[in-house]
């Protein structure tokens, strides 16, 4: 996967742009953890966590958590976030694919990140790396842009655009996506620019993202050792943005 500047050299605007809720997206997580009997004190990975603003969020309420994503620039964001709170993550610079522990975790996360993997090779790898992470009868959550409900976004709004306030200047953040109808892949497009003290400065960067169909998401579970518990549209929120989105819950086999 190509370095995305959004991840590295913009990462600092990062939390500018991405605003989702945090809060009650993880009380959802933490019911579903809650109805499999993960409760407080158990160890959960946060797989591709961004500025870690979930696993800071995870940790506050009583859980271990360990944040691992590739970008050095983000995770650099995650380890100052909330240096007072009594409860921290640990965070690692980690590539997924590569990545291995020395212990096992009671359940995984992964939001946002699946859509980066667009070879067959590395789809298939991932989920055995989450079931090589899970304990026996562990969590597994995680969600994917679902074709049909990608198509149909963008089909009808190929065109986003944003703007922040800076400090003595302003963020112009846009992205027009592209869609391959036959590889299921989506041809993205961004432009930053910003202006500040009177100066100007722009920056596009053309990268490839990938959706995911309720088969091949079914198929690399049970290939990975992994049971579909449930199936979800968010992550219990009404947020237009995320309306492309298909949130899965699994669970590692038990073994008898």
């Amino acid at each position: 996967m190509d370095l995305r500047p959004f991840y590295h050299k913009f990462a600092w605007a990062y939390d500018l742009l991405q605003t989702d809720a945090v809060i009650p997206r993880v009380d959802f997580i933490q019911a579903v953890l809650s109805q499999k009997g993960i409760g407080a004190d158990s160890a959960i990975l946060d797989a591709g966590c961004g500025t870690g603003r979930y696993a800071t969020e995870l940790a506050k309420r009583g859980f271990r958590v360990c944040g691992v994503d590739r970008s050095a620039e983000l995770i650099a964001i995650a380890r100052n976030r909330d240096p007072d709170a009594v409860e921290r993550p640990e965070f690692a610079i980690e590539d997924l694919l590569e990545a291995t522990f020395p212990r096992l975790f009671d359940a995984v996360l992964c939001r946002g990140v699946l859509n980066d993997f667009v070879e067959d090779g590395d789809r298939r790898a991932i989920f055995q790396k989450f079931s090589a992470w899970l304990r026996p009868g562990g969590a597994l959550i995680f969600d994917v842009r679902e074709w049909t409900k990608t198509l149909d976004r963008y089909a009808k709004a190929p065109l986003h655009r944003r703007r922040v306030a800076l400090p003595n200047g302003s963020l112009e953040f846009q992205s027009e996506t592209v869609l391959d109808i036959e590889s299921h892949e989506l041809r993205i497009r961004e432009r930053f620019d910003i202006e500040q003290g009177g100066e100007r400065a722009s920056t596009e960067n053309d990268f490839v993202m990938r959706c995911w169909t309720p088969g091949e998401i079914t198929f690399h579970l049970s290939e990975a050792g992994l049971d579909e518990i449930a199936r979800h549209s968010t992550y219990g929120d009404h947020d237009l943005a995320w309306s492309d989105r298909l949130v899965v819950v699994a669970r590692k086999h038990v073994q008898s």
